[in-house]
């Protein structure tokens, strides 16, 4: 992952941020997800995941990661209804928030 920060790093981000960071946080892992897995220079937030080539074990192998960034259970038909980095950074930071995951301890 090449996002700026390692894996701690960006969950105590996503902890201490408020849902418009997170989902920010979460559009640039996502892209970047899915620009290494489908061997693409970028992707753009509003790419859609099926037209750039997502599979389905590309779209198992990017929900595997995303667990176990946010600690989230992430069913794989959530990369499907929500086909873009946007849509799914805001979903995810709307369920981090929603499961307690972001409340500091």
């Amino acid at each position: 992952m090449n996002t700026g920060m390692d894996v701690a790093e960006l969950q105590r981000s996503l902890v201490s941020g408020d849902e418009a960071e997170r989902a920010r946080l979460l559009r640039e892992t996502i892209r970047t997800h899915v620009a290494a897995l489908l061997s693409l220079p970028s992707v753009e937030d509003d790419g859609n995941f099926l037209d750039l080539g997502l599979n389905s074990l590309s779209a198992l192998e990017l929900t595997k990661n995303l667990m176990t960034i946010t600690g989230l259970e992430i069913p794989l038909v959530t990369i499907v209804d929500h086909p873009t980095p946007a849509q799914l950074a805001s979903h995810l930071a709307a369920e981090y928030t929603r499961s307690g995951e972001g409340v500091p301890n």
